[in-house]
């Protein structure tokens, strides 16, 4: 990620944004219109707690592919349309991959950058984020009612330089539509993906562990390796778990600053009281979840 955008960059990132052909946005509509409510069968509640005017909105991420971002989105879209703006901010391995570069910031997302979260509140956008990253997103299945944003806080500097509110927003249901067994941290620094695309993991799952079995063991006997091909493509498939949005009260940054205490200090604060309120509401849907996958 470069450390600082031109206006240029800027500007082109949001003249994609809101350029975007509408014939085009109906059909990636349709199609999401359809794993909404038949694939993952999702449900939001709080939509009370969305204030009237722009905000910052921090989730938890999921999954190796993390589809409650998309099902969010398109959660706002049926309940906004065009009443209120909202865009995500994206990794940059996703935002600057030469496949997705073009489809991302159509659908709303941009890079996950300081300076193009302030440039989407100045044009009136509420901004989506998730601290935790794909740290979070990769954690191990038994861990999936933990949440985890590994003390990063530039959330917080994000929402009180732009003097809006932060919403807390929840999802389960999301962690298990892949069985991650590993975060791979180890896997990812071996093969310099730490280091070159800020990659914090490369998660193991079952479906990983069999791909790697049919292309080890088809080397020797063959017909597995005819199974690997489909065996990696499964990888990526998401089982049809049924996720679950709570959208919580907002967050007033200056009802929890206190001008004698640090910088440091304040940020604390703030961050510990929407870690703490996050992890409460999720371990509590959790355990209203009476089946994995099925709710």
């Amino acid at each position: 990620m470069p450390k600082h955008y031109t206006r240029f960059e800027i500007n082109r990132t949001f003249k994609e944004l809101e350029n975007t052909n509408q014939d085009f946005l109906h059909a990636v509509s349709k199609f999401l219109d359809g794993l909404y409510r038949y694939y993952f069968r999702v449900g939001v509640r709080g939509w009370k707690n969305v204030p009237e005017e722009k905000a910052l909105f921090v989730g938890n991420h999921n999954g190796l592919i993390t589809f409650e971002v998309p099902m969010l989105f398109h959660a706002w879209q049926k309940k906004f349309g065009k009443k209120k703006k909202a865009v995500g901010l994206a990794h940059d391995l996703a935002v600057h991959h030469p496949l997705l570069s073009w489809l991302l910031p159509r659908m709303g997302a941009i890079p996950a950058h300081p300076e193009m979260g302030m440039e989407a509140f100045k044009r009136a956008y509420s901004v989506l984020v998730f601290p935790g990253g794909l740290k979070e997103a990769y954690r191990s299945y038994k861990d999936k009612d933990k949440i985890d944003f590994f003390q990063r806080k530039g959330f917080i500097r994000l929402a009180r330089n732009a003097g809006v509110p932060i919403v807390p927003v929840v999802s389960v249901g999301a962690h298990e539509t892949y069985h991650i067994l590993d975060r791979g941290e180890g896997l990812a620094k071996k093969l310099g993906l730490k280091e070159k695309y800020r990659l914090d993991g490369v998660p193991i799952t079952y479906r990983g562990i069999f791909f790697a079995l049919c292309v080890s063991s088809g080397l020797l006997t063959f017909f597995p390796l005819l199974l690997a091909p489909a065996a990696f493509a499964a990888i990526f498939i998401p089982m049809p778990a049924k996720m679950d949005f709570r959208i919580l009260p907002a967050v007033n940054i200056q009802d929890y600053w206190d001008d004698s205490l640090s910088e440091n200090q304040n940020l604390q604060n703030v961050y510990d009281e929407i870690m703490a309120r996050m992890q409460r509401a999720v371990r509590r849907d959790y355990k209203k979840r009476k089946l994995p996958i099925l709710g």
